[in-house]
C-alpha cells in the first residue's frame, strides 16, 4: 500500500526562492477581497449552464442500470481523491494569506472535520460508504482509461495557479452541481437502496459556494494582472469540454 504521493524537493525550494525574489509585503498580508467578478470570470461561469451536462445520455442509461451506477462510483472514487489533492497543490501557490485561507475553506469542505482520527464527513469517505452500500468490492475499483484521461487533462490546465482555479473551479466544482443532480435522479430510479444521498447532497449543497470562492479569488488575481484572463478562460472552457468528453467515453463503454 502506498500512502505517500509524488514529491519534488525542488518545488519547495522554488517556493521559498520565489517569495524572496518577488517579495512584496502588501500582496502577502493585505486583504484583497472584491465583491464583483471580473467580466472574464463571469463569462467562464456561464460555460457550465451552457454545457447541458445534466442532459448527457450517460445519465439516461444510468437511470435504468444499477451496473452503470456501480461503474460510475468506481470511477468517481479516483476523481474525488485526486481532485482534493490538486486543490491542495493550488493553495500552496497562493501567496496572499487571506486568499489562501478562503481557498482552504474549499479544501476543508472537501475533507470535513476530523473525529477520532477519521474524516468521516469528507467527500471521499462518503463515496467510500456509497461503494460499500452497493456491495462493490474494493478489487473492482480500477481506473478506466477515460478517467485517467480526464484527470490528466484537468491537471494539464494547471500550468498557472489562476488557470488551476479555472479548471478546478469551473470544470469540476461548478460542473458537479448539475451533473450530480442528474446522478441523484439516476440513483432514485435504478438504485434507491444505495447510500447515495449524503455524498451527492454534500457536493450539490457545497460546490456552488466552493466554485464562487474560487471564482472570486481568480477575479481578484486577474483584476491585478489582466494578462491572466485568457489563460483562465481557456482552462475553464477546456475543463468543461474534458468533463463532457469523459461522459462521452463512459457512455460508449456502457453502450
Amino acid at each position: 500500500m502506498t500512502y505517500i504521493g509524488p514529491w519534488h524537493a525542488e518545488s519547495a525550494l522554488r517556493l521559498v526562492d520565489s517569495n524572496v525574489d518577488a517579495w512584496d509585503y502588501e500582496s502577502r498580508f493585505v486583504p484583497v477581497e472584491t465583491s464583483t467578478l471580473h467580466p472574464v470570470v463571469e463569462l467562464a461561469s456561464r460555460l457550465v449552464p451552457d454545457s447541458g451536462i445534466e442532459d448527457h445520455p450517460f445519465f439516461r442509461v444510468a437511470a435504468g442500470s444499477r451496473k452503470a451506477l456501480e461503474f460510475w462510483v468506481t470511477q468517481e472514487l479516483f476523481v474525488t481523491g485526486v481532485f482534493a489533492q490538486l486543490l491542495n497543490l493550488t493553495a500552496s501557490a497562493v501567496v496572499n494569506v487571506h486568499q489562501r485561507a478562503r481557498l482552504n475553506l474549499v479544501i476543508q469542505g472537501e475533507h470535513g472535520g476530523v473525529r477520532k482520527g477519521a474524516a468521516r464527513a469528507s467527500h471521499p469517505w462518503l463515496l467510500h460508504r456509497l461503494r460499500e452500500s452497493m456491495g462493490i468490492p474494493q478489487e473492482a475499483v480500477t481506473v478506466a482509461a477515460p478517467t485517467h484521461t480526464f484527470l490528466r487533462a484537468l491537471a494539464g490546465f494547471m500550468d498557472t495557479p489562476v488557470n488551476a482555479l479555472g479548471g478546478l473551479g469551473v470544470g469540476n466544482e461548478q460542473m458537479l452541481v448539475p451533473e450530480y443532480g442528474a446522478v441523484k435522479q439516476a440513483f432514485e430510479s435504478a438504485a434507491p437502496d444505495a447510500d447515495y444521498a449524503e455524498f451527492l447532497h454534500a457536493n450539490i449543497d457545497e460546490d456552488t459556494a466552493h466554485s464562487a470562492i474560487m471564482a472570486h479569488i481568480a477575479s481578484e488575481l486577474i483584476t491585478r494582472d489582466p494578462s491572466l484572463a485568457d489563460g483562465y478562460l481557456a482552462a475553464a472552457r477546456g475543463s468543461v469540454i474534458a468533463r463532457k468528453e469523459y461522459y462521452d467515453e463512459l457512455y460508449e463503454i456502457l453502450a
